[in-house]
């Protein structure tokens, strides 16, 4: 079992090292699966820049089935993300929470996907959610 890294915009930073001001993630993976399945956490008690995220696993797979739920309790966060149709991005506001459920392309040699995070209009507060991802 291997923890995901965290990307943060120019360069990898461990979630202890992480700036205070982005998103950050930590995953587990569910020992024994088929399908190399991960849970991650999502947080950002303010996100007052633009940070990654990248979600990695050990499996080959070109393609992770992914869910993700997000909300922040103050302001706008921009999320980018990429399903089998190419690049998407939503606003996550108080009133309108993420629910996404999609499938994505893993980069070939890191085995991983990317989501990216930017406050909107000034620093968001309380990010939080799950990313559900599996390579079946």
């Amino acid at each position: 079992m291997r923890p995901a890294l965290l990307a943060a915009f120019f360069g990898i930073v461990l979630a202890g090292c992480a700036p205070h001001d982005i998103a950050t993630g930590t995953c587990t993976n569910t020992m024994l699966s088929v399908h190399d399945e991960w849970t991650c956490k999502v947080k950002g008690d303010i996100v007052g820049r633009a940070s990654s995220i990248e979600f990695d696993t050990e499996s080959r797979n070109h393609v992770a089935e992914v869910s993700f739920t997000l909300q922040v309790t103050k302001g706008a966060v921009r999320v980018g993300y990429a399903d089998l149709t190419g690049s998407q991005q939503i606003i996550v506001t108080p009133s309108e929470p993420a629910n996404i459920s999609m499938k994505t392309k893993m980069h070939p040699e890191r085995r991983s996907f990317t989501m990216h995070f930017e406050p909107v209009n000034g620093p968001a507060e309380g990010l939080t959610g799950t990313v559900k991802y599996s390579t079946p």
